[in-house]
């Protein structure tokens, strides 16, 4: 079945942050251009989805009557779901039976994949190594990610697998715009930017009481350390050459402290405790940490004035009295959707651009159209030119597809690392796209992304309250950055790495107790029924004894059972950790009774082996993410009455009592596959996301005309850092380039036509 639209200008396969960035970026600069009914015609734009649309249930500040939902599914005919809202056990059967995509819920909210066999008897043997976690509806992976919008140091791209040319204006223009594109929108970026030499808002940022820059979806970037909005956090901003809003650290000294009693726990007690790290100077090079840049509206503190003490880069702008906005309740959900509606979630951008809003306010866009439920096969190119994308549309809420065509002169991939490489290594296969490099699926990372728990800190850290992170800290920064090729062990370098206080939404915290088993289930890859079916026997099992025991013995001493979830896990410490890991990975295509992509490092190590994660060598000492957190646990961790401290421990890897040890990454923010490089013989694209043609290796364009890839699958190393505002600032790029070539190419047809006529 063919799409009955007409042909498309361009199709961009993905919503997440490559691919909103690059399709408002184009539609925008279509727009703008358009010369008349005839040649808009040519600029259509389509958006393909594999997931639906997700809204809060919840009245909010802008959407007291929950419009949205219906806005949505009635008046513009789009599959819809809610977030999942319940903050008990409820909540966790919620996510597990309606918003994990998996067999017939084609539509769910997350997918977990633990790569390897599915059958299990193989998958009993042991897996690749790799569990990845990403989102899936409109919006990507914003519905799902901590909304850390944070820039990784230059040392990253010393790395020569990095073919980038640009210098450091461009570098800074790009991560400022990106900035500006997550914080407000990226039509607003756009139309304030202008030239890349006037600067942008965070360049120029808004004083306090100033109006929010033109067609702004959002209020800015915030850094959310304080219990509730309005509250004076009292921090001392770092000037930093990377960043204009500086950085904001606890101030932990007298008279200070006294109004650090208003931060979030889990903020104030991460920050005091790398402060004391830095005082001591226990670890090199980790001055370098703060409340993290977060795309979430917040309020600013009650009584802020402008000043020259104060930068104005220092707080978002003032909320505007006449047209309120979201804003953070600080309930700790935002990895399980924002009740609220605070966070910048990317489906509010394409909502305005392509929907217009249930208050009235029009479509920005009427040659942009985004299709949800619409799954990506593969990729052919046409004799006369342009490509056919191949895809199944799923109907909502049913296993019932329809296997659908459609054709475009440009294509954009940006499905995400694992969705891109799945696509790219099916058109290879299928003769689709023959020219693609031999390359293809290699070079993948695991960013080296790590989590761990202390189930013992010194004082109350409520891991459910605030945002789901407020703070990081950067290590190493003095790593070269240069590629490294580690021959003995105990010899690895230095790695650079970054570690954030993490919290948990308070369904989860329903799971102390049997969290653990669970968490591993969960990396073993086991299906929805059978992982449903565990959670409630643990579950269950817990609370049986509670019931038992606790009527009996709550009048002497107050029960577990009768405390809130807040409480249960209020001396319970979560940290997720990034670094420079080895980006040796390559993906392949799985076979029957595989899942779909399989992945190995091509070094035949271990994912969780990597010198960045610290594992002990022989004879030696924990190195990289494992020796920072063992220094932060003098400062976080208690003692108990044997002397021995709280420690960091990664549920993934751990060995606890000898059982269950499942060697596996567990990860949310996978990287390459589809390397930018030089050439096609190192990598899939260049630097503007053009696809190499090998067929063209000796040519002057070497690429498939009109093929591009925007997304993490082309960063070729990994980051470090959260990768959205790297990929968003990639993704800007690329849209530019591509926006030249359009104009290029209809100044050429003008040209040509004026010299017939």
């Amino acid at each position: 079945m063919d799409d009955p639209e007409q042909r498309y200008a361009i199709v961009v396969i993905g919503t997440g942050f490559g691919g909103a960035m690059t399709a408002l970026s184009l539609a925008h600069k279509l727009k703008e251009n358009e010369r008349g009914p005839d040649e808009a015609a040519k600029k259509n734009i389509l958006m393909l989805e594999r997931g639906t649309w997700w809204t809060t249930p919840v009245g909010t500040v802008q959407d007291k009557d929950v419009r949205t939902y219906s806005f949505l599914a009635k008046d513009k005919n789009q599959p819809v779901q809610y977030w999942p809202s319940q903050n008990s056990f409820k909540g966790v059967i919620d996510i597990v039976t309606r918003c994990w995509r998996r067999g017939r819920n084609k539509d769910g909210l997350y997918d977990v994949t633990a790569l390897g066999w599915k059958w299990w008897p193989k998958r009993f043997g042991g897996g690749d190594g790799v569990t990845i976690l990403r989102g899936n509806g409109v919006g990507g992976g914003s519905l799902v990610y901590s909304n850390i919008t944070i820039r990784p140091p230059d040392l990253i791209f010393k790395d020569p697998r990095w073919p980038l040319s640009w210098d450091e204006e461009e570098r800074h223009y790009y991560y400022n715009l990106a900035r500006h594109a997550i914080g407000y929108g990226v039509v607003s970026a756009l139309k304030v930017a202008g030239k890349k030499n006037n600067g942008i808002p965070y360049e120029k940022m808004p004083y306090v009481g100033e109006s929010l820059p033109p067609d702004s979806v959002n209020a800015g970037l915030s850094n959310i350390v304080t219990r509730s909005a309005r509250l004076d956090p009292h921090w001392r901003v770092v000037n930093d050459p990377l960043n204009p809003r500086g950085i904001k650290q606890i101030d932990s000294n007298p008279p200070q402290n006294r109004v650090n009693a208003f931060w979030v726990d889990r903020g104030r007690a991460f920050q005091t405790a790398v402060e004391q790290l830095v005082n001591k100077e226990q670890l090199t090079s980790t001055s370098d940490f703060g409340a993290v840049d977060l795309a979430i509206n917040d309020l600013t503190p009650e009584g802020t004035q402008p000043g020259p003490d104060k930068p104005p880069a220092n707080y978002p702008p003032e909320n505007p009295d006449k047209n309120p906005i979201n804003y953070c309740e600080r309930q700790g959900r935002c990895n399980v959707g924002c009740l609220p509606g605070a966070r910048h979630t990317l489906n509010k951008q394409l909502m305005r651009a392509a929907c217009g809003t249930f208050a009235g306010a029009p479509p920005l866009f009427d040659n942009l159209k985004i299709k949800p439920l619409a799954e990506v096969d593969f990729i052919k190119e046409l004799d006369g030119g342009g490509y056919e994308i191949h895809y199944d549309q799923y109907e909502h809420q049913s296993t019932r597809k329809t296997h659908t065509t459609v054709t475009a002169d440009k294509v954009v991939v940006a499905a995400g690392c694992m969705g891109t490489n799945e696509i790219i290594l099916q058109s290879k296969k299928r003769g689709g796209l023959p020219g693609l490099s031999d390359k293809a699926g290699y070079g993948f990372s695991t960013n080296g992304d790590y989590i761990a728990f202390m189930e013992k800190t010194k004082e109350s850290v409520r891991l459910t309250r605030g945002p789901v992170t407020t703070s990081f800290a950067h290590f190493n920064t003095n790593d070269s950055g240069e590629n490294f090729e580690p021959t003995t062990p105990g010899s690895e370098p230095e790695l650079f790495h970054t570690i954030e206080d993490q919290g948990i939404p308070p369904a989860f915290a329903s799971l102390v107790g049997a969290g653990l088993p669970l968490i591993r289930s969960l990396s073993k890859g086991r299906n929805r029924g059978l992982f449903l079916l565990w959670a409630i026997l643990l579950w269950a099992r817990k609370q049986a004894s509670l019931y038992i025991r606790a009527p009996f013995a709550n009048p002497e001493e107050r029960q577990e059972m009768f405390k809130s979830e807040d409480e249960v896990v209020a001396n319970t410490m979560c940290i997720f950790a990034m670094g420079r890991e080895a980006a040796l990975g390559q993906f392949r295509l799985g076979g029957f009774g595989q899942t779909s992509l399989r992945v190995k490092r091509s070094d035949n190590k271990k994912f969780h082996e990597d010198p960045v994660y610290g594992e002990k060598p022989e004879g030696g000492e924990p190195a990289n993410i494992k020796k920072s957190l063992k220094a932060l646990e003098s400062y976080l961790g208690a003692e108990d009455d044997d002397k021995e401290r709280g420690e960091f421990r990664n549920p993934f890897l751990s060995d606890v009592f000898g059982r269950f040890k499942v060697d596996s990454i567990t990860l949310s923010h996978p990287l390459g596959g589809c390397r930018m490089a030089e050439d096609v013989e190192h990598g899939v694209v260049d630097e503007h996301g053009r696809v190499f043609d090998k067929r063209k290796r000796d040519q002057e364009q070497r690429f498939y005309d009109g093929l591009y890839i925007a997304d993490g699958s082309v960063i070729p190393t990994a980051l470090g850092v959260n990768p959205s505002l790297t990929i968003s600032a990639l993704a800007l790029r690329i849209a530019d380039k591509i926006a030249d070539e359009l104009e290029a190419t209809a100044a050429e047809e003008v040209a040509e036509n004026s010299s017939r006529s």
